[in-house]
């Protein structure tokens, strides 16, 4: 009889112990453009002030998990798949860095910044779709403007942004990777027009 018990209460310990164990979480970030190219640095008188937010995200981005739908109406929430910082935080960070290195002329800072600062123009967006679809599809779709500080904050640019990519599976070192891609290459719009202002 003892050694019944003595198993049995082995036997709930081990698969108490085997229950209790969780999987390690995974962290992810969005990582800026790789650029080899060698940097030029102008003299600091030179050198052209753009302030970059605010940038709204969906309220439901708040939290560390990464989501994705898995229907029309439903999300999944990745427990154990999570952001090793805020997203939108992540999201403006890697956004000024882009821009910052395809501006030669220019030094991007976060919004909000101090008078002293001397902002000439503020990139605003909105960003309405930063998600995985069913499918496996990547899609980030934005609104994005321009304005000119020193002209009263006159609108000078709007534009609309729309990426989507489908990946093998839900790889999720692969979607942020192509979510980083596509910051990369709305960065590439906003500094495309972002020169022509300061040209």
């Amino acid at each position: 009889m003892k050694n019944g018990l003595f198993v049995f209460m082995f036997m709930f310990i081990l698969t108490t112990a085997g229950c209790s164990a969780t999987a390690p979480s995974q962290y992810y970030l969005l990582s800026p453009i790789k650029d080899t190219a060698t940097v030029s640095f102008p003299e600091v008188d030179k050198i052209q002030v753009i302030g970059v937010g605010p940038i709204k995200f969906p309220k439901y981005f708040n939290r560390a998990q990464l989501i994705r739908f898995s229907g029309a109406n439903k999300v999944v929430v990745e427990e154990f798949k999570r952001w090793a910082e805020p997203v939108d935080q992540n999201f403006t960070r890697v956004l000024r860095t882009n821009l910052t290195m395809l501006l030669a002329s220019s030094y991007a800072i976060d919004y909000p910044w101090k008078r002293a600062m001397n902002v000439q123009y503020q990139v605003t967006l909105d960003i309405y779709q930063f998600e995985t679809d069913p499918d496996g599809s990547v899609n980030v779709k934005a609104n994005w403007a321009i304005f000119n500080l020193k002209k009263g904050k006159k609108l000078e640019v709007v534009r609309k942004f729309s990426y989507g990519k489908k990946i093998d599976g839900i790889d999720y070192e692969k979607i942020v990777a192509e979510q980083s891609r596509a910051l990369e290459l709305l960065s590439r719009d906003i500094a495309t027009e972002m020169q022509k202002l300061l040209n």
